[in-house]
């Protein structure tokens, strides 16, 4: 709904006044990120109650995604419109936009949980019908994280156009997720490690793109 309300905007503006739609989107992003980003809060906090019924009542972020790093990412993603290419702005500004709106979401679950008592832990799940082979990767492990830093919950673990959502399990080998599979995700890490002879995590992503290039968004083709 945000990112269908910024290109509203974008097929109105008058593209040719840069500095004017720079302006305006310093204005717009931030007050999308806000309004959206409560609306995920309260659908996060009712989840939890569905997942976790009678445990507490669940409360919201108190905030949503820093209004700074809002606006200097807008100011970053603007630097499109001063080019013969404007619309590289509204691709940019999307995926933005749902990372920060999304960010109200994950933050009102792992509020939750750090405020349940019987210590949940996480596991971080992909939505989508393919993720990269980063986050397929941190996905591979399950319901493993014990804190909701290693479980990747924090604002700087997320790319744009990111799908995973950080999911926590009370009861062990009891939660099963349509669609998530996380052996088959660590027999592909396996895979990809045993390959590039390396324990370094970025150096197994990049093999695993290699080698299962139609599993991942960022997968590559050998030609």
């Amino acid at each position: 709904m945000a990112q269908n309300e910024l290109s509203g905007f974008f097929a109105t503006a008058d593209l040719a006044s840069p500095e004017r739609v720079r302006d305006a989107l310093i204005e717009i992003v931030p007050l999308l990120t806000r309004e959206y980003g409560e609306l995920a809060a309260t659908v996060a906090a009712e989840w939890f109650e569905q997942v976790h019924p009678g445990a507490f009542l669940a409360q919201t972020a108190p905030d949503t995604f820093p209004t700074a790093g809002v606006v200097e990412n807008v100011r970053y993603h603007a630097g499109s419109l001063f080019t013969d290419d404007p619309y590289r702005t509204l691709a940019g500004l999307s995926g933005s936009l749902q990372r920060f709106i999304l960010y109200s979401g994950r933050e009102t679950v792992a509020r939750n949980v750090a405020r349940d008592r019987t210590k949940p832990r996480f596991g971080r799940v992909p939505t989508g019908a393919k993720t990269c082979a980063w986050c397929s990767m941190l996905a591979s492990r399950g319901f493993v994280y014990l804190t909701r830093e290693t479980a990747g919950l924090v604002s700087s673990d997320y790319h744009d156009d990111c799908d995973c959502q950080i999911v926590p399990e009370w009861e062990s080998g009891s939660s099963h997720i349509a669609g998530y599979d996380p052996d088959r995700l660590y027999a592909q890490y396996l895979s990809a490690r045993e390959a590039s002879g390396s324990g370094d995590p970025k150096v197994i992503a990049a093999e695993m793109r290699r080698q299962f290039p139609d599993d991942f968004t960022d997968g590559v083709h050998d030609h």
